[in-house]
């Protein structure tokens, strides 16, 4: 509107001053003409022409507020001077909620802060939640998100950060304190995920990621959680120590199988021939040596002393 009444200004004073200076050929009306031309051309640029970038899409809206059209697509864009635009940044916003303070989250320039969730979980103990949600909006979705909203912080503050609140207060409910902190975290952290989707695919969002960041109970769960945590890690142990005992043992077994079945093989191989034959190449070796005398079997033997 104002870049309207700017060029309306600059038009009328080219007029006045091209006019004047052809009646009176009088130079200062040449220029004054002149500079209302310039100042007409600018302002007809910047209030035409629309540069749009990377994770942005833009509402052109009438003067009368009613919608004219969308820009979706990065690059340059051109549309009536009288119209004026609504942008909406798509790309990787953010809703961040932790630590304790005001409950009421703001928006500010695109992003979400708000303090802690508290939610119950299984069993009526209360947790406090830090999270942060990332997620896109389908550029093609602006026009219609501002139909129903007008802005992209009503629709932030009526829509995402609600569905975020309300998911987060619900998920927990399945899960017992020590499971939603510990395994279950990630089953936790996809069943959200999963269920922002659900709830915001209708206005073209898309939930990226889903961090849990922290949770905190009082100190009474806290120390329950200890105590569980401390007799899984017992239980844990003792098992690990019967498996090594038990893979200990069947190597013991397999060990001592081994050398039975070697003792056996030695003892199948062990056959009168062989006897016989070690026998004689005894008899063999001592007989090389001089040391060996053999008596006829059934003979008595004089052994004496040489004089």
């Amino acid at each position: 509107m104002f870049g309207t009444i700017i060029i309306g200004i600059a038009v009328i004073v080219a007029i006045f001053g091209i006019v004047m200076f052809i009646k009176s050929r009088d130079a200062f009306f040449g220029i004054f003409g002149g500079i209302g031309v310039l100042v007409a051309i600018v302002a007809l640029i910047f209030t035409t022409v629309v540069f749009n970038g990377e994770g942005e899409a833009k509402v052109v809206r009438n003067f009368d507020r009613t919608v004219a059209g969308d820009i979706t697509e990065p690059g340059t864009s051109v549309k009536a001077p009288w119209q004026n635009l609504v942008q909406f940044d798509t790309f990787n916003q953010t809703a961040t909620y932790a630590g304790s303070g005001d409950a009421t989250p703001k928006y500010t320039k695109g992003e979400v802060q708000g303090s802690e969730v508290t939610a119950a979980v299984k069993g009526g103990a209360q947790a406090n939640v830090d999270l942060a949600v990332t997620y896109n909006i389908d550029p093609a979705k602006v026009t219609d998100i501002y139909k129903q909203f007008r802005s992209q912080e009503n629709f932030t503050n009526q829509v995402i950060n609600n569905q975020i609140l309300a998911v987060f207060r619900d998920i927990p409910a399945a899960y017992s304190p020590v499971e939603f902190r510990g395994e279950k975290r990630g089953e936790a952290t996809k069943a959200a995920t999963d269920e922002l989707n659900k709830r915001l695919d209708d206005y073209g969002v898309t939930v990226n990621l889903v961090a849990i960041q922290d949770i905190r109970f009082t100190e009474q769960v806290e120390e329950s959680i200890k105590q569980v945590e401390v007799a899984q890690q017992k239980e844990e142990q003792a098992q690990a120590d019967l498996r090594a005992t038990e893979v200990s043992a069947q190597a013991q077994v397999v060990e001592a199988q081994a050398e039975a079945d070697a003792n056996r093989l030695r003892s199948d191989s062990i056959t009168p021939e062989l006897i016989e034959a070690n026998r004689v190449e005894a008899y063999r070796e001592a007989a090389k040596n001089g040391g060996l005398i053999v008596v006829p079997e059934g003979s008595q033997p004089i052994v004496g002393t040489a004089k």
